[in-house]
């Protein structure tokens, strides 16, 4: 998968579906728990709702996508919104290029998508516990219904990305993810770096 691959869907007349307009309520309830803390990273950002959301509630936010064309909106909402939240292409198999720890990490809907073998999502893995300090949170937001004609991941499949000795405190539970025509299961998954 190329790392410009969803640009298309940003520059075409159909608003993607994952494009809703605002945060996703299941991020927007873990900020509410007090879950996002310190610098925060969203991998595949988007058009950057979710880090504005963040952004608005204080957190300094770094929103990363594949997607020029998305990036560029993301930029354009923060600066319509005065937020200080910033945003920049990068490869979310590249983390460490970014040359930034964070505190929180936040994945709303990325790695199902490339995450389609064991080696790629411990790759994945491994780049979010290169950035991510001693003690922080990683968040994922990732679909669960393979029957519903788009990728998605197995709870025992995100589990095993992380069951290395960088992480700790696996938390998983059922949610939703909202798209355009209503919502989609999803797994809520948070996991600590040592």
């Amino acid at each position: 998968m190329s790392y410009d691959s969803f640009d298309p869907y940003y520059r075409g007349s159909t608003t993607p579906p994952w494009e809703t307009a605002r945060p996703q309520p299941a991020v927007v309830a873990l900020a509410e728990k007090g879950r996002f803390a310190g610098r925060v990273l969203d991998v595949g950002c988007g058009t950057g709702e979710n880090s504005l959301h963040l952004a608005a509630l204080g957190h300094h936010v770094l929103g990363v996508d594949g997607s020029v064309t998305a990036v560029e909106r993301a930029r354009t909402k923060a600066s319509e919104r005065a937020l200080p939240a910033e945003f920049t292409v990068a490869d979310a198999f590249d983390l460490t290029a970014l040359g930034q720890k964070f505190d929180t990490a936040l994945d709303s809907a990325f790695l199902h998508i490339p995450g389609n073998t064991a080696e790629r999502r411990a790759a994945y893995a491994r780049e979010l516990a290169a950035v991510s300090e001693p003690g922080g949170w990683v968040h994922l937001l990732e679909l669960s219904d393979p029957d519903a004609g788009h990728p998605s991941l197995t709870r025992a499949e995100i589990v095993a990305a992380f069951d290395t000795d960088a992480w700790t405190n696996i938390e998983v539970s059922e949610t939703s993810y909202e798209v355009t025509d209503g919502e989609t299961p999803a797994w809520l998954v948070s996991v600590r770096r040592r």
